[in-house]
């Protein structure tokens, strides 16, 4: 695969390419994607994808509310891949560093562009678990079943986390 970083100077084509390469060649992606370089691209895909998802979906259901909620699921991205660099290094012995963790959740966030439609949602996220298993694997060397482990032990301690946050902003909402 001839991987070419997510460049926002090159949008849409490279938002294009590469969400096509995740999620028809998460394999071979992920392999490839380099694991560090900075956080700017992305940071700047996974907020294009829940950009677009919020937007889809408030237009669907017909409640703005969506788009507080792509912000907030933008935010919490990056204390949910600080969470799994965690557990993946301290139960699983992982090799790689939180930017390559957070690589492949921003990049597994392609699944975004596809979870708002609606009854076809709940797939595109389980496919998004396994995109994190298969970038996990790729990038920290570990097997799909301590990836696997990390994912569902990362949130399940991300939901104990978050959902009091979560209920205290619907409260006010």
């Amino acid at each position: 695969m001839d991987f070419k970083e997510f460049d926002l100077r090159d949008f849409p084509n490279s938002f294009i390419a590469v969400t096509k390469a995740v999620l028809l060649r998460p394999g071979e992606f992920f392999r490839v994607m380099p694991t560090e370089g900075g956080f700017g691209p992305p940071v700047a895909y996974l907020g294009i994808c829940f950009a677009i998802w919020a937007l889809l979906r408030s237009l669907i259901l017909l409640n703005p509310l969506f788009i507080l909620l792509g912000i907030i699921s933008f935010f919490f991205s990056f204390l949910g891949a600080g969470i799994l660099q965690l557990v993946l290094k301290k139960f699983f012995g992982a090799r790689g560093n939180y930017e390559a963790t957070f690589r492949v959740v921003a990049y597994s966030g392609a699944v975004n562009l596809l979870s708002w439609i609606p009854f076809l949602g709940f797939l595109a996220s389980l496919y998004g678990l396994w995109l994190k298993i298969v970038g996990l694997e790729a990038v920290h060397g570990v097997t799909k079943l301590k990836a696997f482990l990390a994912v569902l032990i990362s949130a399940v301690i991300f939901i104990l986390i978050t959902l009091p946050i979560g209920g205290f902003v619907f409260l006010w909402a």
